[in-house]
């Protein structure tokens, strides 16, 4: 009698075990695909981020050189204009070229000194620590 109960016992055991495990493995799939369509929502999201980032920078690069052709222009026009109403201007340059090649500038290192982390007067410590 004791045989059959401990066999029934184990039966039920066993089969209130496996529907756990059924419904356990069920909840954790559904955990694993919820995030695994979160992963690929965020991937999704990272692309377009990238391809914005991507198109930001062309345009930038763009307006850049677009700028530095401008700015060639308008030096160019300067400088046609200034030669047109100051002819003779590129002698003042040649004397500014030549100021500026006299003026050397000296490279003088002054002695850099490490701060110690302890104090230089080391037997005073000592002598002070031994006594207490």
């Amino acid at each position: 009698m004791i045989w059959i109960c401990i066999f029934i016992s184990s039966i039920i055991g066993v089969i209130i075990g496996a529907f756990i495990m059924y419904y356990k493995a069920r909840y954790l799939l559904h955990d694993q695909k919820t995030l695994y369509n979160e992963l690929q929502d965020k991937k999704n999201k990272l692309n377009e981020y990238q391809k914005e980032l991507s198109n930001h920078f062309t345009y930038t690069i763009k307006l850049l050189k677009k700028m530095e052709d401008d700015y060639r222009h308008l030096y160019h026009n300067v400088k046609r204009s200034a030669n047109f109403f100051l002819p003779n201007t590129h002698i003042q340059d040649n004397i500014h070229a030549f100021n500026a090649k006299k003026t050397t500038i000296k490279n003088e290192q002054l002695p850099i000194e490490a701060p110690l982390d302890y104090s230089s007067n080391t037997e005073n410590t000592i002598k002070s620590h031994d006594n207490k």
